[in-house]
C-alpha cells in the first residue's frame, strides 16, 4: 500500500485524506497546531510528529496550498519527496474527470461560479470546487459523473507538475502574494502552471487586455480564445458600446447587453465574458449561454450591492483584497465615492489604488495595517482621508461625510488578516454595521 503525507488539515488536507483513505492509500498526517480532526473521524490516518516526517518512504506530499515554499517543514520535505497540491494529485486520481479550470489575480472566483452557473441552468450538473467550496478531491470522488468548474489560486499551481485542465481560463495576472511567492516572477509562473502543460488539443481563454498574457501568447500551444472589454478581438468575446458579442469562425454574433445583466462593472462583463467562451468550448449552444448569463446574480462580498439609505447606495467588494480587484470596483462608478481601505499589509505598490480613487472619491477612511502606508499616499496624491480605529468606527465616519446620491464602498485593496480571519468575515462584519447604522 502507498503511503502518502499529507502537510495541513484545514478545508484541502481534510478533503485529501478522506479522499486518499477511500482510494485505498495508506494516509499519514502532519498538522503544527492539531493532530486530530472531527472531519476526518471514521477515516483512517496516522498522526505523525516533525520529527518523523522523514523517517518514511512516502510517494508523495500533498501540501496545504497556505503553507509557503519557504516553510522549515516544507523545506526539510522536499529534500526526499516530491511535494504537490490538492490540484495536481486531483489530476493523477481522477485523470478522466470533466474539467474547466480558472485561475488569475481578480475574477477568478466569480468567472467559475458563472462557468458552474451557466452549465447548470443548460441541464449539465456543475460543481464549483478548487479555491471556492468544498476540497476539490472529496468532490471528485463522490461525484464522478459531474463537470468540476475549478478556481486555482496561484498557491494550488505552485505545486503543479502534470496538471493538463482541457479547458483552461485566465483573467488576469497582476502583482499580488509577493509576502508568499517570495517575487513577481514566481507569482506569474505559478499562474502560468494552468497551461503550461497543454497542447494544440486544448483551449485556453485569456484577458486580450492583459499585457503579461499577451506577452506569452506566442508561448501557448492551447487553442487560444480572448475576451475584451475595449476593443474587437479575432476569436472570443468582447464589449462594444453597451452590449457583448461573440466571434468565431466568420461569425460575428451579438450576444446580450449589459443592461439586461444583474452584474455591474466593466471587469464582472470581462468576467462573465471568459465563462461565456469557456461553456461554448465546452459546447453549451449560445441559447443557454445567453439564458444562464442574464439569470447570474452577484455572489457575496464582491461589488455586492448591500442596501440605499437616503439615496446612498452601499457596495460590499470585501473581496477587493489587492490594487488591481479595488481599482476596477472603484471604476465601476461614476458618483461620488466614500471608501473604506487597508487591512494587512503583502508589500505591494497601492498608489493606482490612490490615483485611481481620486478621480471620483469623496474621502477614504482607512483602517488595519496598511494605515500609515495609505494616509502617505493619500497626503502625496492630495486625497482626501480619515483613519478610522475599526470597522464601527469606519462606518461612522463614513456616514458623516456621505449625502444623497453617493457611493458608500467597502473595497480596501489588502488582504483582512490581523482584523478578521479572512475577507467573507470581514464583508459580514461590515453589512453588519451598516444594518446597525440604520437601526
Amino acid at each position: 500500500m502507498k503511503k502518502i503525507l499529507v502537510y495541513g488539515l484545514g478545508l484541502t488536507g481534510i478533503s485529501a485524506a478522506k479522499t486518499l483513505d477511500k482510494m485505498g492509500y495508506d494516509v499519514y498526517t502532519f498538522d503544527k497546531n492539531k493532530k486530530e480532526v472531527k472531519e476526518l473521524k471514521g477515516y483512517k490516518y496516522s498522526p505523525i510528529s516533525d520529527s518523523e516526517i522523514c523517517d518514511y518512504d512516502f510517494e508523495f506530499v500533498v501540501k496545504s496550498p497556505g503553507i509557503p515554499p519557504r516553510d522549515e517543514v516544507v523545506k526539510k520535505l522536499r529534500e526526499k519527496y516530491e511535494i504537490i497540491s490538492d490540484i495536481e494529485l486531483s489530476f493523477r486520481l481522477f485523470p478522466e474527470a470533466k474539467i474547466i479550470a480558472t485561475t488569475g489575480t481578480n475574477g477568478k472566483t466569480s468567472t467559475t461560479s458563472m462557468i458552474s452557473h451557466i452549465l447548470n441552468e443548460s441541464g449539465r450538473k456543475a460543481i464549483s470546487v478548487g479555491n471556492i467550496g468544498e476540497g476539490i478531491l472529496w468532490q471528485m470522488y463522490e461525484n464522478p459523473s459531474a463537470i468540476f468548474s475549478c478556481e486555482l489560486s496561484s498557491f494550488q499551481l505552485h505545486d503543479v507538475s502534470t496538471y493538463k485542465p482541457h479547458i483552461a481560463c485566465i483573467t488576469n495576472i497582476t502583482e499580488d502574494h509577493i509576502d508568499w511567492h517570495g517575487s513577481f516572477d514566481d507569482y506569474i509562473n505559478s499562474k502560468l502552471n494552468i497551461c503550461r502543460k497543454q497542447d494544440s488539443g486544448d483551449f485556453l481563454v485569456i484577458n486580450h487586455e492583459d499585457p503579461i498574457l499577451v506577452d506569452h501568447k506566442a508561448d501557448f500551444r492551447a487553442k487560444v480564445y480572448e475576451f475584451s472589454s475595449k476593443e474587437e478581438v479575432d476569436r472570443g468575446a468582447y464589449l462594444k458600446g453597451s452590449s457583448i458579442f461573440f466571434k468565431d469562425q466568420g461569425k460575428n454574433i451579438k450576444l446580450m447587453d449589459v443592461d439586461d445583466l444583474s452584474i455591474i462593472g466593466r471587469h464582472n462583463y470581462e468576467n462573465l465574458m471568459a465563462a461565456i467562451l469557456a461553456c461554448f468550448i465546452y459546447g453549451v449552444s449560445i441559447e443557454d449561454i445567453i439564458r444562464g448569463s442574464k439569470s447570474f446574480k452577484s455572489i457575496e462580498h464582491r461589488l455586492e450591492f448591500v442596501t440605499d439609505i437616503r439615496g446612498i447606495r452601499v457596495y460590499n467588494d470585501s473581496k477587493g483584497t489587492n490594487v488591481d480587484s479595488s481599482v476596477k470596483a472603484i471604476q465601476s462608478f461614476d458618483k461620488p465615492i466614500v471608501i473604506i481601505a487597508g487591512g494587512y499589509d503583502k508589500n505591494i505598490d497601492y498608489s493606482p489604488y490612490i490615483k485611481e480613487f481620486k478621480k471620483h472619491g469623496k474621502l477614504m477612511v482607512i483602517i488595519g495595517q496598511t494605515t500609515d502606508k495609505l494616509a502617505s499616499l493619500c497626503e502625496a496624491y492630495k486625497v482626501n482621508y480619515k483613519k478610522a480605529k475599526d470597522m464601527e468606527d469606519a462606518v461612522k465616519i463614513s456616514f458623516d461625510n456621505l449625502e444623497e446620491g453617493d457611493i458608500f464602498l467597502l473595497s480596501p485593496a489588502s488582504a483582512s488578516w490581523g482584523m478578521y480571519r479572512n475577507f467573507e468575515e470581514r464583508g459580514k462584519d461590515f453589512k453588519e454595521m451598516i444594518e446597525k447604522y440604520k437601526g
